[in-house]
């Protein structure tokens, strides 16, 4: 069965949680080299990319997933989602290949 790419994803201090929609898989990633600062939730786009490609092969691992078009669902943002670092996340999930990314959070 092949199934579409749509993950809910959470963003922690220096961790990323990333849930399939479809199959409830849950991966719970420790970033390998710190993406936030004292200042910021995520301070290094390049090591939070990082650390959700890294969350997601374990996703991608189980097959039977559709990339074409894959969307992320920002469900969670631990602390003030200003509109620079929603543009940071945004770009960040773009860059991994997302083709729509949704901020579930705002509403």
């Amino acid at each position: 069965m092949i199934r579409s790419l749509d993950l809910d994803v959470a963003i922690y201090r220096d961790r990323a949680q990333v849930t399939h929609r479809g199959s409830g898989t849950f991966i719970d990633m420790r970033a390998e080299f710190a993406f936030s600062s004292d200042a910021r939730l995520v301070e290094h786009a390049r090591y939070f990319e990082d650390t959700l490609v890294r969350a997601m092969r374990h996703i991608l691992a189980e097959g039977g997933f559709s990339l074409k078009e894959p969307i992320a669902h920002v469900v969670r943002f631990d602390g003030n989602l200003d509109d620079m670092q929603k543009s940071l996340v945004e770009t960040a999930l773009r860059e991994i290949g997302f083709h729509e990314v949704i901020f579930e959070l705002d509403a």
